[in-house]
């Protein structure tokens, strides 16, 4: 069949190809998996498996997890979830977020219950994606009250697991200098002055804090060893690589501003356009929060795999803040313990679950909106022009984080 080529060629860097849909599953996959194979190395790295082990184990950062016997800590699992993209309604956009959270193991729990799952409603007409700021905001929101009431000896706790980062995620060229110009750049200035303040109280109530990162996109290895032929991400590469019960450690944020820096400088006139961006923005970013940020340079960043012995078990990339009960290895071998195939520890799994945004609930917000706002200006038209849908056809096709 003739292979036929559309505009987007005009638009971007790298061919596209049409196809009649039942030819994709056999044409289109099989082209996919050949460009696959040639922009990630494959090859190459089939052949440097050993070598990559070699190389870690000569910088001292592939190590064997410890085992130790009786951890139980009291910890805390924190999730949020939220509309993405938001629900179009004509006058708006409508955000809803819900925060869930899981104690385990804890004798005390104070006014907190076990379990339980809050959700939080946003009507804007913001064209800026506010809803992933937002939540974080109020998920750390949320840690810091319940470190406070560690501090005030209300509860027990041992370790706080967040489904997510530690380290504050901020948009390139981000300064707080910006956040009387910028809403957004508000919200990500109350995150980051958040995060200070839970290091800070973690660190007055000896607490340790984990943050599991499910979608790892850098190549912290890579930057680490020096090697520009490991393209893939952290995640893969350490799935790979990795056995059982092994993990490599990235060191703390501080640690990689030096490393991403003789990286750059190795492979200046080397790396791809895309390549030197993405790094020369991930430095940016760390340099920025750091700047307003000093305890997060602290953070630490590990990729494991658990000790499961499983045919196949994806790696787990975690971002960690340790306390004097529980210093790195016993923190990691506690999470290693409780991680499955899946590569994500058994409480985060929980907590996502309930953080989940069901497409009926957001339908059921939206027609409450509408109801109550027409109830308060008493006229119907003016609320439907407000609150109605914009695509109510489209309701059982809304993306949902």
């Amino acid at each position: 069949m003739e292979e036929r080529r559309g505009f987007f060629e005009e638009v971007v860097d790298e061919e596209l190809y049409e196809e009649p849909i039942p030819s994709i599953v056999i044409q289109g996959i099989e082209r996919e998996v050949n460009r696959i194979v040639n922009s990630y190395n494959i090859r190459s790295l089939i052949e440097d498996r050993d070598n990559i082990r070699d190389d870690l184990l000569k910088e001292n950062i592939l190590k064997k997890t410890p085992k130790y016997t009786g951890l139980k800590p009291c910890l805390a699992a924190i999730d949020t979830g939220f509309t993405s993209p938001p629900l179009e309604l004509t006058g708006g956009r409508l955000l809803v977020i819900i925060r869930s959270h899981v104690f385990q193991g804890c004798s005390s729990c104070g006014e907190y219950p076990v379990f339980d799952s809050v959700g939080y409603i946003r009507f804007t007409d913001r064209a800026e994606a506010i809803a992933k700021p937002l939540s974080k905001i109020y998920e750390r929101e949320f840690i810091r009250q319940v470190l406070l009431s560690k501090k005030n000896g209300e509860i027990d706790l041992d370790l706080i697991l967040v489904d997510g980062e530690l380290f504050p995620r901020t948009p390139p060229g981000y300064s707080s200098r910006f956040s009387r110009e910028s809403y957004i750049m508000k919200l990500y200035k109350k995150i980051v002055e958040i995060t200070n303040e839970i290091l800070r109280l973690a660190l007055e109530t000896n607490t340790a804090l984990i943050g599991v990162i499910k979608r790892s996109y850098g190549r912290d290895i890579a930057v680490r060893l020096l090697n520009n032929k490991l393209i893939i991400n952290d995640k893969a590469l350490a799935t790979y690589i990795l056995k059982p019960g092994e993990w490599i450690d990235l060191g703390l944020y501080i640690d990689l501003i030096y490393y991403i820096k003789r990286f750059l400088n190795k492979y200046e006139g080397i790396l791809s356009p895309r390549e030197w961006k993405a790094l020369n923005e991930r430095l940016s970013w760390i340099t920025s929060v750091i700047r307003e940020s000093d305890s997060s340079s602290n953070i630490g960043i590990i990729v494991y795999k658990a000790f499961n012995p499983s045919y196949y078990m994806i790696a787990t990339k975690i971002e960690y803040w340790t306390s004097n009960k529980y210093p790195l290895e016993k923190l990691l071998a506690y999470i290693s313990s409780i991680t499955g195939i899946n590569g994500v520890p058994h409480p985060i799994d929980l907590v996502d679950s309930m953080a989940m945004v069901r497409k009926d609930l957001l339908y059921l917000i939206q027609q409450q909106l509408f109801n109550e706002l027409y109830r308060r200006i008493g006229d119907k038209d003016l609320a439907l022009s407000i609150a109605g849908l914009t695509n109510p056809e489209k309701i059982s096709r809304i993306g949902m984080k």
